[in-house]
Formats: structure tokens, C-alpha cells, sequence
């Protein structure tokens, strides 16, 4: 049941959003960030380390940087900060180990920014043994079909490719 909102309880200038689909964790931290002005971000799962900030109970709640960025970019924040350090701790987890597997997650199909990001990182670690070794099996995953958000990602990677005929003949 969706509660009823009736205008006199509203305060003037404020308004009602509904969001569906937030985890408590990214409420929480999300609740802290608004009284205190600090968020404190997981490590993603594809980095396949323990995060040791969960173990710590003085620490601020912490929560995952793809959720928190969801959040921010649905409640529409004005000044748009919370979305941007979710952004960038997005960002600052990533690496060569983990780049294949973002950069072709459906998040990542789901927001332009990210997708931007992601795609200059994999093209930055293109030549890293962890790319080199997984992008065969990432391509043949794409080519039956299991990755079916990868269309964006894959026509940026493309068009990065060199025209051989726009090459200087040096002869």
C-alpha cells in the first residue's frame, strides 16, 4: 500500500518522491550523508576483495557505489555531488583485473557517465594481460547472446579502431 500524501502536510517547497528498489544499506549511508556531508563506499564486487570497512563498527555505514549513484541520479539532487562521488568511487575500484566484467554489467549499459568512464578505462588497460586473456570469452558471451546490454560498449570499442586507410603513407 502507497501512503497517502495529503498537501497541508507537505512543508512549502519541498516535494514527495517515490523511489523503489533502494537496499537498506544505501539508505542508510545515504541518511548519514545528508546529516553529516560523508559517505563511505564498498569495494565493488568485482574486485574480489574482502571489504574491510563492513568489519568496523565506528565507522560511517557504508554502501555500494553503483547503488548510491542509482539513488543520487533518481532523487535528482540539485548539486548533483553525491553522484559524482559515487561516480568517482566507481571509478577509483576499478583496474585491469575487473574492467571486462563493469564495463558490460547492465549498470553500466544503464548510465551514460559510467559507460563513458568505463569504456576510457578499458580502452586505457586494452593491453593488460587480465583484458587480453578475458576478452575472448567477454566476446563470445556477447555473440550468443548472454550480454545483451554490451551494444553500446562494444560500438565505442570499435570505433576506436584505427581506419587503416586514413594511415600517412610514408614511402
Amino acid at each position: 500500500m502507497v501512503p497517502v500524501v495529503i498537501g497541508e502536510n507537505l512543508k512549502r517547497g519541498s516535494r514527495v518522491i517515490l523511489v523503489k528498489g533502494v537496499a537498506w544499506k544505501t539508505w542508510h549511508a545515504f541518511i548519514y550523508y545528508c546529516y553529516t556531508g560523508i559517505v563511505n563506499f564498498a569495494n565493488l564486487r568485482s574486485q574480489r576483495t574482502p571489504d574491510e570497512q563492513s568489519r568496523l563498527e565506528d565507522s560511517p555505514p557504508h554502501c555500494s557505489p553503483k547503488s548510491m549513484y542509482q539513488l543520487a541520479r533518481k532523487l535528482q539532487l540539485n548539486n548533483e555531488l553525491l553522484s559524482r562521488l559515487a561516480l568517482k568511487a566507481i571509478e577509483t575500484r576499478l583496474s585491469a583485473a575487473n574492467i571486462l566484467d563493469e564495463a558490460f554489467s547492465k549498470f553500466t549499459s544503464r548510465h551514460d557517465a559510467v559507460r563513458v568512464m568505463e569504456t576510457a578505462l578499458l580502452l586505457k588497460h586494452r593491453n593488460a594481460s587480465e583484458v587480453l586473456q578475458g576478452l575472448p570469452a567477454k566476446m563470445e558471451a556477447v555473440a550468443r547472446g548472454n550480454i545483451p546490454n554490451a551494444g553500446q560498449v562494444l560500438t565505442a570499442l570499435i570505433m576506436q579502431i584505427p581506419d587503416p586507410n586514413s594511415a600517412t603513407n610514408h614511402c
